[in-house]
């Protein structure tokens, strides 16, 4: 059964942390570092509700390629998913220094699509868990 209250809190952390990066977009405005961590900290607490959904204990880490990894072991297909793996580096490493010389420049728009896919992948999730669980069985005809 899953744990519908750390999915609800995990969703709504998301949902403010994708509202943050979708307001990031200018690099002028925000440093990569910034809108990195928002980044992260959205697909990390998008991963956590989904985990929470499948009634797995919900790690205290940042590393996304371990909440990946655990998705997996839940039975879900991840593909699409392993782009973001990167973003780690932002909650840890430049959370407290400059990435400048360790990466590009980010591509914001493509950054925060993938953010979005897979919110909207784990809101859908979610959503249609909560009608299943909200809704009365259906009438037999007479």
């Amino acid at each position: 059964m899953p744990d519908h209250e750390t999915v609800r809190r995990m969703m709504d952390a998301a949902s403010r942390d994708l509202q943050a990066v979708s307001n990031m977009l200018d690099a002028e405005r925000f440093s990569d570092e910034i809108f990195g961590l928002h980044a992260q900290q959205a697909v990390e607490k998008s991963l956590k509700a989904w985990l929470a959904w499948h009634d797995q204990a919900v790690p205290r880490t940042h590393n996304l390629r371990l909440l990946l990894v655990m998705l997996i072991q839940a039975g879900e297909e991840m593909t699409q998913e392993w782009a973001l793996i990167d973003l780690t580096a932002f909650a840890v490493q430049f959370r407290y220094e400059s990435c400048e010389s360790e990466y590009a420049p980010m591509d914001r728009n493509a950054i925060l699509k993938q953010v979005d896919l897979l919110f909207h992948r784990v809101q859908s999730i979610v959503d249609n868990t909560t009608e299943a669980i909200d809704s009365p069985p259906p009438r037999e005809a007479p």
